[in-house]
């Protein structure tokens, strides 16, 4: 059995905005926190992704699926590479309700930070389009 003790919690939020030429706008938001468990060999991202304005106009960005992606960063700057970790909603889901998600995953000693960034995927082709990323700091 392991004893679970948690450092500091780490907050993070994130807004983007996806528009069109005919005056359509949507804004996505990301928020949550990230904690270290187990004396640092385990991170836990909990957070939720909501429309924070503009559900009116879901069908005329496309109505995209919309999903969260991280990343991890370790001290030397190389990175893990990015990984979904939230089930794709469709935009006019995320009108009626909001997508809650966990992740947990292994921290390894070299690890320092986790990037986010909110992921919309669109048309048949399923083109990609993402957010700006927010960096939460976990480890000097």
């Amino acid at each position: 059995m392991t004893q679970s003790v948690e450092t500091p919690v780490q907050e993070f939020s994130l807004d983007w905005t996806m528009s069109t030429g005919k005056g359509g706008r949507v804004g996505f938001a990301v928020s949550g926190q990230v904690t270290l468990l187990d004396n640092n060999r385990f991170y836990k991202i909990d957070g939720v992704l909501y429309i924070s304005e503009g559900s009116a106009y879901c069908r005329e960005i496309g109505n995209p699926h919309l999903f969260v992606r991280r990343n991890g960063v370790e001290e030397s700057g190389r990175q893990w590479g990015w990984e979904t970790i939230c089930n794709r909603k469709s935009c006019a889901r995320l009108c009626s309700m909001d997508a809650y998600f966990v992740r947990t995953g292994y921290w390894a000693p070299a690890d320092r930070a986790i990037q986010l960034s909110i992921g919309a995927e669109t048309g048949w082709n399923r083109k990609r389009s993402f957010s700006p990323t927010v960096t939460v700091q976990l480890r000097d």
